[in-house]
């Protein structure tokens, strides 16, 4: 008697292995736009240029966000130049003032940097990418004296930071260069506006 066995099946085995992430990226950017008028109220110039957010400046905003200590904002103060820049990440207050910080001037009547004031910031888009920005109101500064060449602007907050000028306190934010310096009289008033965006 001969018996036969036969056998026959199907085996599948399916792996799927992902490793899916978002790498999100964020750049802070600060720009300045600034007017110069004569004492008529002519528009002598006018220039739009950005700036380097330098290295302590990102580490105190990082700080204040993050770490979770209690923090109030001294200033921001917004200063004017006297001398170019060569704006690099390890720049602090030192590297400007006093030596390169232009003084001849008063905001609303006294000889002190301008304070910037931030409206709440706003964000648009969302694809490929977001920009949130924040604005501060205009500051005026009025030329004194016999008043002089100004090459850019630069911003100071934080904890020791002063309106005074020529004070090296507080933690130097951003700082940035005309394209070319510009050449400002008694009675003229420059007009500074300074806006900061975080791009991801």
């Amino acid at each position: 008697m001969h018996k036969e066995f036969g056998s026959c099946g199907d085996s599948a085995v399916a792996t799927l292995q992902a490793n899916a992430g978002t790498n999100e990226t964020m750049g802070i950017e600060g720009y300045w736009h600034v007017e110069c008028r004569d004492a008529q109220g002519n528009l002598k110039w006018n220039e739009e240029f950005p700036n380097l957010v330098v290295a302590v400046g990102k580490q105190l905003m990082l700080d204040t966000l993050l770490k979770g200590s209690s923090y109030s904002v001294t200033g921001p103060y917004l200063g004017l130049t006297n001398a170019s820049l060569t704006p690099a990440a390890t720049d602090v207050m030192s590297t400007i003032v006093p030596s390169k910080e232009f003084t001849a001037y008063t905001v609303s009547g006294s000889a002190v940097r301008g304070t910037a004031v931030f409206a709440s910031s706003t964000s648009t888009g969302s694809t490929p990418s977001n920009v949130t920005s924040s604005t501060a109101s205009a500051i005026t500064y009025t030329i004194t004296g016999a008043g002089g060449t100004v090459y850019g602007c630069f911003l100071v907050l934080g904890s020791g930071a002063s309106s005074t000028q020529s004070n090296t306190g507080g933690t130097l934010y951003s700082e940035g260069n005309f394209s070319v310096a510009k050449t400002t009289t008694a009675g003229d008033t420059v007009s500074v506006t300074y806006s900061t965006t975080a791009t991801s």
